[in-house]
């Protein structure tokens, strides 16, 4: 007997031993609570900056995900319970891109006057998007594997992709970086150890495809730090210059 999280349906049928949940609880509890501090950093950034930090087109990737994942689809109890709270925070997150948007994208009328309809219709695009992988794949599972790693890979990259076009840090942190870092990372983590103990119930894990997405990962949030770095050094060359 032991303290651990609700067991998957998986996990309800192999009844694995308690080292093997305790790691695989830690895991899911790192990369909720990472993220979600996350997530919490992006709204404070943005109203400290008056922007905002998460790429539009992952913003709608995620709101979507979260709502299939967390109300229609949850893979089990526990991570309903993480993804429900992200899907609300999410919403301030967009309330902050509504307010700050504007601004950021001055240089384009077209879209400085429709942020409301971009994001709203993004989402929907998003859901669908997800809900056909679903119908596609074997499973749900399957398909939240493949959707949660994409969407982690097209805010790694688009982020990286917002840093150069706009040459400057506002509604970006170091702390943000860390935590979507770390917390990503959990998730590989995660997935890795639940085929080395079961690799006839996540099989997808040990696919060259997944190890090409687990790479990838890594290599965008490489790439973000080192973009960041040199970005906010020439803003502190700037700012030195003005003093």
């Amino acid at each position: 007997m032991g303290f651990h999280l609700p067991l998957s349906p998986i996990d309800a049928v192999n009844q694995p031993p308690l080292h093997f949940l305790y790691v695989q609880d830690g895991a899911i509890l790192l990369m909720g609570t990472l993220w979600t501090i996350a997530y919490v950093l992006y709204i404070k950034q943005g109203f400290k900056d008056k922007s905002y930090g998460m790429p539009i087109v992952a913003l709608c990737a995620n709101i979507g995900w979260e709502l299939i994942y967390g109300v229609f689809f949850p893979p089990s109890v526990a991570e309903m319970l993480m993804f429900v709270p992200w899907f609300f925070i999410d919403l301030v997150v967009v309330y902050t891109t509504i307010k700050f948007g504007p601004e950021q994208w001055k240089q384009s009328p077209l879209v400085a006057n429709n942020l409301k309809t971009i994001l709203g219709f993004g989402t929907v695009i998003s859901f669908l998007l997800h809900l056909a992988l679903i119908k596609t794949c074997a499973s749900p599972d399957d398909a939240g594997f493949w959707s949660g790693f994409s969407c982690q890979i097209l805010l790694g990259f688009s982020s990286v992709a917002h840093l150069l076009s706009r040459d400057n840090t506002s509604g970006h942190s170091w702390s943000i970086w860390w935590c979507r870092r770390i917390g990503s990372f959990a998730a590989t983590v995660l997935f890795t150890w639940r085929y080395w103990f079961y690799p006839l119930d996540y099989p997808l894990v040990a696919t060259p495809m997944a190890i090409f997405i687990f790479a990838s990962a890594e290599l965008a949030d490489i790439m973000y730090a080192v973009v960041y770095w040199n970005i906010e050094k020439r803003e502190l060359a700037r700012k030195a210059k003005t003093l």
